[in-house]
């Protein structure tokens, strides 16, 4: 039997791990490898750096893809964040149109298709009933728009609403014809049978006509003046037998508490 290169004893080689042949020949194997690689290195420097190359564009290779895939989530978050932008502000367009539209339809049943030369002052209403007084409206066109006290204001269709009470330079105050108390001339059913229309409050009217005037529930009422523009309709009619006259209870064809456009003429009322 061999024996090691080195015993265990008390001197120099106590706790030094005992080489065998097998790791000797593995410690050789090692300088070889090492002396070939100083020797190539400064004979032919070339031969390693061309050994040694793809290794290194391997390298960068890898790092390059790991970049590319930095620069793809980078775009997927830029496009992102204009997709959400777009579409916010398809949104805002959405609403404008819708906004738009509902504006043109109020005009329209406002103002008609007519096209005469004077249509009117176009105001918005600031407040109506119950935020204003009764029978009152607030709206956002004055004298320096061209609206005049005593002016007739309409509603849609150009229904009479009433008129103008006062003005400021970019408001103006608008006295229904249904405030209380107040008197309309006005005409009744077929036969246009001139009535005084006294104002209620609230759009509520009542007046008062011969029995035999044949008056019934349903019949509109007439602003009076030129043409025939129909401004309410009856709402029921008390008839005495015994009494000549019969009390008419009016109701409005447009209701005051939802009044948002008016057409402010540029011309008093009569």
């Amino acid at each position: 039997m061999k024996k090691s290169l080195f015993q265990r004893g008390s001197g120099f080689g106590r706790g030094v791990r005992v080489l065998t042949p097998g790791n000797l020949r593995g410690v050789a194997v090692a300088l070889v490898v090492i002396a070939i690689v100083v020797i190539v290195r400064f004979a032919f420097p070339g031969t390693l750096t061309s050994v040694v190359a793809p290794v290194w564009k391997a390298g960068e290779h890898t790092t390059g893809s790991v970049g590319g895939v930095g620069a793809f989530f980078t775009d997927k978050a830029h496009q992102a964040r204009e997709i959400d932008r777009l579409r916010t502000e398809n949104e805002g367009l959405t609403n404008n149109n819708a906004l738009l539209s509902a504006q043109v339809q109020d005009f329209t049943r406002l103002l008609g298709t007519r096209t005469s030369s004077e249509p009117g002052i176009v105001a918005g209403v600031l407040a109506r009933p119950p935020v204003s007084p009764y029978d009152v409206l607030i709206v956002d066109a004055g004298e320096l728009e061209g609206v005049k006290t005593a002016a007739q204001v309409f509603g849609n269709g150009g229904i009479p609403l009433g008129t103008v009470a006062s003005v400021s330079p970019h408001n103006a105050r608008v006295l229904l014809y249904s405030a209380p108390g107040r008197q309309t001339s006005a005409w009744v059913g077929e036969k246009r049978t001139p009535v005084t229309l006294v104002g209620q409050g609230s759009g509520a009217f009542t007046t008062t006509v011969a029995r035999e005037a044949g008056v019934v529930s349903g019949d509109s009422i007439y602003a009076a003046g030129p043409g025939s523009v129909p401004i309410a309709t009856v709402l029921s009619v008390e008839n005495d037998p015994s009494a000549p006259i019969a009390n008419v209870r009016v109701t409005p064809l447009s209701n005051p508490f939802s009044i948002t456009w008016v057409s402010i003429s540029r011309t008093l009322a009569l």
